[in-house]
C-alpha cells in the first residue's frame, strides 16, 4: 500500500487534462495541429491518466484499499424528535428511528439490538409452539404491560404467523430503554471479539 499526496495529485490531473484538452500543460494554451499534443493516441492515453489519479484522489491518496470511515454510533440525541405515528412491528419502528439520522455518518439501529435486550429481560421469549410446528418470538405478559402485544396471522399466501407489534406505549418504553440496550449490545460485542460467551438467540 502506499499514499501520495493529494494536493500533489490534483496539480497533477490538471496538467493531464490540458494535454488531453489538447493544450500546453502550462500555459494552457492550445497546441498547433502537428504538435504531438494532438495526436489521438496520446490523447486517449491522458484520459486514461486522468481517471487513475482521480480514483486515487478520490480515496484520499491511497492505493491498495478503500479508505473506511468509522461510523459514529447510533446518535441518542435524535430519539428526541420522535414522533408516534401508528403501531408497528420492532422493524417498521427501526426503519423510522434510522430515517432520522444521517447513516453515512451514524450507525443504524438494529432492531436485533432491541429485541435481545427485550428477550433478556423477559417482555419477549422465545417459544416452541405446537400450532405452528415451530420456534417462535411472542410477547410475554410482562411484555404486554408495558404495550408490546403478539396475535396470529396468515399470509396471503397461507402461512401463519404470529406478529409481535408495538402500541404508542411499548414504542415509547423501547425509546426510553434504547440507552441501556445499546450499552448492552455494544458490552456484548465486545465480550464476543475478546472470546466471551455470545450469548446469542438461534
Amino acid at each position: 500500500m502506499e499514499i501520495f499526496d493529494v494536493e500533489k495529485i490534483e496539480k497533477t490531473i490538471v496538467y493531464v487534462k490540458r494535454i488531453a484538452d489538447g493544450k500546453d500543460p502550462v500555459t494552457d494554451v492550445l497546441a498547433n495541429d502537428g504538435d504531438v499534443l494532438n495526436n489521438p493516441d496520446v490523447i486517449r492515453c491522458m484520459f486514461f491518466i486522468k481517471d487513475v489519479l482521480s480514483a486515487v484522489k478520490n480515496n484520499g491518496g491511497v492505493i491498495g484499499r478503500t479508505v473506511k470511515t468509522k461510523k459514529k454510533p447510533f446518535p441518542l440525541d435524535s430519539l428526541s424528535s420522535f414522533q408516534y405515528q401508528e403501531k408497528k412491528t420492532i422493524t417498521k419502528l427501526t426503519e423510522q428511528l434510522n430515517a432520522q439520522i444521517n447513516t453515512n455518518e451514524y450507525t443504524k439501529l438494529q432492531y436485533k439490538t432491541v429485541t435481545d435486550w427485550l428477550k433478556r429481560n423477559e417482555y419477549l421469549t422465545e417459544a416452541e409452539d405446537d400450532t405452528l410446528g415451530k420456534k417462535v418470538t411472542i410477547s410475554t405478559e410482562k411484555g404486554n404491560l408495558v404495550g408490546i402485544t403478539h396475535s396470529l396471522q396468515t399470509s396471503m399466501s397461507g402461512i401463519s404467523y404470529y406478529r409481535v407489534e408495538y402500541d404508542r406505549a411499548g414504542q415509547e418504553f423501547v425509546i426510553r430503554n434504547l440507552p441501556a440496550m445499546l450499552n448492552e449490545d455494544d458490552n456484548g460485542s465486545k465480550e464476543k471479539k475478546y472470546g466471551g460467551d455470545d450469548g446469542e438467540d438461534r
